[in-house]
């Protein structure tokens, strides 16, 4: 059944970029890091909500649970949105806590306190992972949605440096020749693999022609596609153009939001990206990755607290230092208020429970 939408997950991306990654718990806990706004302490709950309707008092420390290791997409955006809150907030702190297992991470938020200081940032791909049975917080039920950073980046679509097929034409009619032989690296029963059968579906119309192995982490990705030992997967559009550069891999094209174009992506990056990243629609395909990053926030935490965060949030965006980290990992920001951030989560998992279902890998 071919689908001319999907809503993923999007993958870890800009790995390098240390300078803005938190350190990594050895245990599979949490790791923080702090960005302060110039005040040291921390706000009772009941400081959370000033009287003036701003979102926090100043010396709140408020937490962002990044259900995700450093260096990943989520948490770039993540330290991205925290950086210009405290330009925006000066007197609070941020401080972004990392999980090595993301579950714990959507857990302690699901756990906290309902008063606005601990915070959440997933992506989309969270919808799958609870349908699919990987996680058991439910981000619609167990937790608020109160804002939307922006609707992820597109991802090029990769393959090894010596492929027998340059672009998405090429691929399929190869795979169609050669069933049962191509082997895509992805997240088994997760977002990727969602995404990768929506797009063989798309393409020739039957995803059990190729095979799925595991193979999560952008890190992994790049080095087994770079080495032969997986023939396809997916990355961040910097990471693709420094290996392309290198001659280490083949670019088959770029999947991203729908409305991702070669030109426009090029605008994002700041530089002309060569040809070979057309995106699937400018060659000829339906299928878009279309994912929101949403701020989520505990289920009981009052309304007009989440309408101040939101404020908060969407001034956030608007401060060019959010704006450069966005543009540098190709990523449309689409920052919208609470009513639209909640109407657009219930948009999103009507799809993707539509989308998992028909693909069978439903199990709740």
């Amino acid at each position: 059944m071919k689908k001319n939408r999907i809503f993923a997950a999007a993958m870890a991306v800009c790995l390098a970029t240390a300078s803005l990654a938190g350190c990594s718990s050895s245990d599979g806990g949490a790791a923080t890091t702090a960005a302060s706004g110039g005040q040291s302490g921390s706000a009772q709950s009941g400081e959370a909500a000033p009287a003036d309707g701003s979102a926090w008092a100043k010396g709140a420390n408020v937490y962002f649970d990044v259900p995700a290791k450093a260096g990943g997409g989520t948490d770039l955006y993540t330290r991205y949105l925290t950086q210009a809150l405290t330009e925006s907030c000066p007197g609070v702190n941020f401080i972004v806590t990392n999980y090595d297992t993301g579950e714990v991470g959507m857990e302690h938020t699901k756990n906290a306190d309902p008063d606005g200081l601990t915070l959440n940032v997933s992506h989309g791909g969270a919808i799958i992972q609870y349908l699919c049975g990987s996680s058991e917080v439910n981000i619609k039920d167990d937790l608020k949605v109160v804002g939307i950073l922006n609707q992820g980046g597109p991802q090029a679509i990769i393959a090894a440096p010596d492929a027998p097929y340059k672009n998405f034409q090429e691929f399929g009619e190869y795979v169609k020749a050669h069933p049962g032989e191509v082997v895509i690296g992805c997240s088994l029963g997760g977002t990727t693999q969602v995404l990768f059968t929506a797009l063989m579906e798309d393409l020739v119309g039957d995803a059990s022609l190729v095979n799925y192995v595991q193979c999560s982490s952008e890190a992994d990705k790049l080095t087994n596609v770079a080495s032969g030992a997986i023939d396809i997967a997916n990355c961040s559009i910097p990471n693709a153009v420094s290996y392309d550069a290198d001659g280490k891999l083949t670019i088959l094209g770029s999947l991203g939001p729908k409305v991702a174009t070669l030109e426009n992506m090029s605008e994002l990056v700041g530089s002309e990206l060569d040809s070979k990243f057309a995106t699937t629609q400018e060659q000829g395909l339906t299928t878009t990755w279309d994912s929101n990053y949403y701020v989520l926030a505990p289920k009981d935490t009052p309304d007009e607290l989440c309408e101040a965060i939101n404020e908060a949030i969407m001034k956030a965006t608007e401060v060019q230092s959010f704006i450069d980290g966005n543009k540098a990992m190709a990523t449309y920001i689409d920052a919208i208020d609470y009513a639209g951030s909640k109407e657009a989560l219930e948009t999103e998992w009507a799809f993707q429970d539509e989308l998992v279902t028909s693909m069978g890998l439903k199990v709740r």
